[in-house]
């Protein structure tokens, strides 16, 4: 005679289950005291069980600021991890020192810059007058010699060749002062825009340097729990005094408002599952909590379950409803899937169901003594299974074999469990 052992699902009745256990376990064992179990109609859902572990639904990275002008990043101070920060609350800060360096030397560098800026303004304006003047000279002794030449227009033709002469060196002078004050006015402005240019450029230095020394301070963009990333370089947890590079994931924040878990389902169970299934998912650590969920989306590619296995999981999101202090990014939890409910049927334990020669069949108690019955199952689970003919409501089933001889050892009467599971598992197959 075989008892059915379970799949991997299970159910949720009215019944403890720990009442029958225990009742079976410490139940005398002679022929009259065998423990029954009373037949309901009712509900009977059926589970896929797997763990899980939570994470946030939304979560903020927080990396290592990029800092475009060089130099090692070294962390000085770090937030507890496992405390709540609110937004704007600092994270961690990272030495200002080579920051802080390089600003000094642009200030530097902009107070010689501004130095010679007024240096190179004075000089261009001493240029400036001194060629305006040399083109004003040359202006005046250009007509002044044409003035000279048109007196000499009665005078020997030597005289007139001397005015002449001295009309066109005049005329060349003034346009050579007139195109040198032009150029040297071009260079001026070229030399005052280059020189305001670097001015430019260094406030520029300054303003970037300013704002990496900003971001060496990392503060919190939303509120959420403290979690330390991993150092790769370390082979641990970020800590106070490493050196990350640029962009390197320092903490993640997880804002803890809003809750899932991720389960991975094995290949054989996956076709049961679908988006928008409810879920109950039972932290590890706190058994007696158990929370409502919703799946909200499942991997369409499965994986290998771990190095070397031969087995396949496919990933799945679970949304939790509630929220707890309980539900911290990181535990484990037992995820029941509900893969199907099924409405006004009989379950019975699958411990009172037996085989013997193809037939399957329980003990229905009958005053003092129990009758052998042949039933029809259907579903079941860990712990029952459905009968959908042979049995009805109110009735008894014994949860041990009548028939076995008074006296049986433990050993035989594990033994007599151990065979009843094959028949409703081939039954509820």
């Amino acid at each position: 005679m075989e008892r059915i052992m379970s799949g991997r699902t299970i159910a949720l009745i009215a019944t403890p289950i720990v009442a029958i256990i225990l009742l079976i376990l410490f139940w005398p064992s002679g022929g009259a005291d065998i423990p029954t179990y009373e037949t309901q109609q009712g509900s009977f859902e059926i589970y896929v069980i797997e763990s899980g572990s939570v994470r946030a639904k939304n979560a903020v990275t927080i990396q290592a600021p990029r800092i475009l002008s060089g130099g090692n990043l070294q962390i000085v101070s770090l937030a507890s991890e496992g405390t709540i920060a609110k937004e704007g609350d600092i994270l961690a800060r990272f030495d200002p020192s080579s920051a802080l360096k390089r600003i000094q030397d642009k200030q530097t560098e902009l107070k010689t810059a501004l130095a010679d800026l007024e240096k190179l303004k004075a000089q261009q304006s001493a240029d400036e007058s001194q060629a305006k003047t040399e083109f004003e000279t040359a202006e005046l002794n250009f007509q002044l010699a044409k003035i000279a030449r048109d007196k000499m227009q009665f005078e020997p033709e030597a005289r007139k060749r001397e005015a002449e002469i001295e009309f066109e060196r005049a005329r060349l002078s003034f346009e050579q002062a007139k195109l040198n004050m032009k150029n040297k006015g071009i260079v001026r402005k070229s030399e005052l825009g280059n020189l305001q240019l670097h001015l430019q450029q260094i406030r520029s230095d300054i303003a970037e340097s300013m704002k990496e020394m900003d971001q060496l301070t990392l503060k919190a963009p939303i509120s959420g729990l403290i979690v330390y990333e991993n150092n790769w370089a370390t082979g641990r947890k970020i800590a106070k005094g490493d050196q990350p590079w640029p962009g390197m994931p320092i903490i993640s924040l997880p804002d803890l408002s809003a809750m899932q878990t991720e389960v991975s389902i094995n290949e054989m169970d996956i076709a049961k599952v679908n988006k928008e299934q409810s879920v109950l998912v039972i932290p590890d650590a706190f058994p007696d909590k158990t929370f409502h969920g919703t799946i909200m989306s499942v991997s369409q590619i499965g994986r290998q379950k771990g190095q070397g296995s031969n087995i396949k999981v496919f990933d799945i999101i679970i949304d939790i409803k509630e929220t707890d202090d309980v539900l911290k990014p990181g535990i484990t939890t037992t995820t029941k899937i509900i893969i199907d409910k099924l409405d006004k049927v009989i379950s019975i334990p699958i411990i009172s169901v037996f085989e013997e020669e193809g037939a399957t069949y329980v003990f229905v108690g009958e005053g003092s003594s129990f009758d052998r019955r042949e039933v029809e199952l259907g579903q079941r689970n860990d712990n029952f299974v459905v009968v959908t003919s042979g049995l009805e409501a109110g009735e008894h089933v014994a949860l041990r074999n009548p028939e076995a001889v008074s006296g049986d050892s433990d050993e035989t009467l594990d033994t007599q469990r151990q065979m009843t599971s094959s028949a409703v598992t081939s039954k509820g197959d």
